[in-house]
């Protein structure tokens, strides 16, 4: 592959701009979603949690169905647009969610939100065609490092803001800031032109069904599953479970947000650590162990909270353990598709955390009312755990 180096750097951090500042975005409404709905007058406890359950599905079944189209169609016509397209999307559909006046209408705005989603697959693809196969693993390291530091900061900063100035006005910021990142993406990004030419003639040579037909990468979108279904659990309600751990009602907020910075202060570093790690001892191994310790980390806090202190200190840990598997599971799945293919083969792998998203937030609410709010980490937690031991024991004996 031959690659222009200023547009491999120019790429790189736009696109890793863009996914800081729209997952900063996205995060910093996600949690509050509860707080939110109080605001908008539901108020009975178990109709916050039921809502707050199907309000964090809802962009994600749509996307289930909506992701693999933009994954096709990115491949025919290239994956700039469909990032321009994408951020474009999310800015109109938060500006939405500021204006909705009861559940019903924010489900709809939530739903056009998943129906324009796509921000990650179409920017591991662009990545993946203008970026060397050497370099490849290192630059979905640093992309998911990004991805990181804006799901940390989003919630730390819409904490902050929605305690000062209101909810409603953190909805309008957000959809300002990804209608600037949306202008940044169309003036800079650039994308190989044979790769577009040899895209539009080589994109029916390898469908989707080719894809799926290998058993390794259809194990490989299982887990990924898995593990979007085990983060998604917690995080709708994870403003009532600091609540209920002793914090004061009017700093819920700047806590919760204050939680999900501290668990994603190590992802912003050790991201390519864990890179670095896959090249040495196999990409395959240390996926599988950063699977344990994060549905071990993960069933650690359900487990062991009962002050705040504690979980700061087990969402630190959490961090770490949780950096390793997305970026390491992409660039595994990347390997096994040809290069025409690859938009479709990241749209299948995040349609896949789609389907996690999905299911995760309708369990967590199950979780949470006919267990408690622990159950919505030990539960999902525990299950993984067990489940990566088994994948691990098996790929041992495969290589035996």
């Amino acid at each position: 592959m031959s690659v222009d180096p200023r547009v491999e750097r120019a790429n790189l951090w736009v696109v890793c701009a863009a996914q800081f500042l729209t997952l900063a975005g996205m995060t910093a409404i996600l949690p509050l979603i509860p707080l939110y709905l109080q605001h908008i007058g539901v108020t009975e406890r178990d109709a916050v949690r039921y809502w707050t359950g199907i309000l964090g599905s809802a962009p994600f079944v749509v996307a289930v169905f909506a992701t693999p189209i933009w994954g096709s169609f990115a491949d025919r016509v290239g994956h700039k647009p469909m990032v321009v397209r994408s951020v474009f999307g999310i800015a109109i559909a938060t500006v939405g969610m500021g204006f909705s006046g009861s559940p019903v209408a924010l489900l709809g705005w939530r739903a056009l939100q998943g129906a324009v989603s796509g921000v990650f697959p179409a920017a591991v693809a662009l990545l993946s065609s203008s970026t060397p196969p050497e370099r490849a693993g290192r630059a979905l390291a640093i992309l998911q490092s990004a991805r990181a530091a804006g799901s940390l900061c989003g919630p730390l900063i819409g904490g902050l803001l929605a305690d000062l100035l209101g909810m409603r006005l953190l909805f309008f910021g957000v959809g300002a800031l990804a209608t600037v990142t949306a202008l940044l993406c169309a003036v800079v990004l650039s994308e190989p032109r044979d790769h577009a030419v040899r895209s539009g003639k080589d994109t029916a040579s390898v469908s989707q069904r080719d894809l799926l037909a290998d058993r390794a990468t259809l194990g490989m979108l299982a887990l990924l599953v898995l593990f979007q279904v085990m983060i998604m659990s917690s995080w709708p309600s994870l403003a009532l479970f600091v609540e209920k751990i002793g914090v004061p009602r009017e700093s819920v907020a700047t806590t919760t947000g204050m939680v999900i910075f501290v668990a994603g202060v190590p992802a912003m570093f050790i991201s390519t650590a864990w890179a670095r790690l896959g090249t040495r001892f196999g990409v395959e191994p240390m996926m599988l162990l950063s699977l344990v310790l994060s549905g071990a980390s993960y069933a650690a806090v359900g487990w062991l909270v009962h002050r705040v202190e504690t979980l700061f200190v087990l969402r630190l840990l959490s961090g770490v353990s949780l950096a390793g598997f997305v970026p390491l599971s992409f660039h595994w799945l990347g390997m096994r598709a040809p290069e025409s293919a690859r938009g479709r083969m990241a749209g299948l792998a995040s349609t896949a955390m789609m389907v996690g998203n999905v299911i995760g937030p309708l369990l967590g609410g199950w979780l949470a009312v006919h267990l408690d709010l622990a159950a919505t980490f030990y539960v999902p937690g525990a299950a993984l755990a067990v489940i990566g031991l088994a994948f691990a024991a098996v790929s041992a004996v495969r290589n035996v």
